[in-house]
C-alpha cells in the first residue's frame, strides 16, 4: 500500500490503512467475560506493543493501554455473558509501522456505546467513551450481526512516534 502525505484521521481511513497486508502487525486474543480480564488485556497489550518496538513512543503506549482498559471494562460491565462459558470478549491490535495503530474489542452485547456528558462532576461512571475519544485519534463501533454482538474500534495516528521498521513476526 502506498502511503499518502496525510495521516489517517477518520475511522474509514484507519480501517483502510489497517487492512491485512504483509507489513501489518496483528495480534488477537479471546478473554473470559470476567473483571480480571481487563487487567490481563492491559498486560497483554503492553507486552505485544513492546515486542513490536513501541517502548520509546512517548505516551502512545500508555494511551493505547488506557483505551484498551476502558473498552474491556465497558465490555465486561455492559456485555452480555454467555452461559456456555466460552471466551466472550475478543481483543485485537493492528499496527502498521510508522503509520497507525488500531485496537478492537468485541463482545456479545448488541448495545452500542454512546459518547455522553457525565451526569455531574462527582459522577463515578458515564465517562468511558469520553476517555476513549480523548485518548485516541478517533473511534467507531459496528454491529456484528444477529446474536454476535458488536465491536468497538479505537485508532491512533503514529506517523511521528511509531517506528517504521517494527518486528511483527511474534
Amino acid at each position: 500500500m502506498a502511503l499518502t502525505a496525510t495521516a489517517p484521521g477518520t475511522p474509514a481511513e484507519f480501517l483502510s490503512y489497517l487492512a491485512p497486508t504483509a507489513s501489518l502487525c496483528e495480534f488477537s486474543v479471546e478473554l473470559p467475560h470476567e473483571p480480571r480480564s481487563a487487567g490481563r488485556a492491559r498486560q497483554i497489550a503492553r507486552e505485544r506493543l513492546a515486542a513490536w518496538g513501541l517502548t520509546q513512543t512517548g505516551d502512545l503506549v500508555d494511551r493505547v493501554v488506557l483505551t484498551i482498559s476502558e473498552l474491556m471494562s465497558n465490555a465486561i460491565q455492559h456485555g452480555a455473558p454467555q452461559p456456555c462459558g466460552n471466551p466472550e470478549i475478543a481483543l485485537s491490535i493492528r499496527f502498521l509501522p510508522g503509520v497507525a495503530l488500531g485496537v478492537r474489542v468485541e463482545d456479545r452485547s448488541p448495545g452500542m456505546p454512546v459518547l455522553r456528558e457525565p451526569r455531574s462532576a462527582e459522577a463515578v461512571d458515564g465517562r468511558g467513551m469520553q476517555l476513549v475519544a480523548f485518548e485516541s485519534t478517533c473511534w467507531t463501533a459496528e454491529q456484528l450481526g444477529e446474536g454476535r454482538g458488536k465491536a468497538v474500534w479505537a485508532f491512533f495516528q503514529c506517523r511521528s512516534v511509531c517506528p517504521s521498521s517494527a518486528v511483527c513476526g511474534l
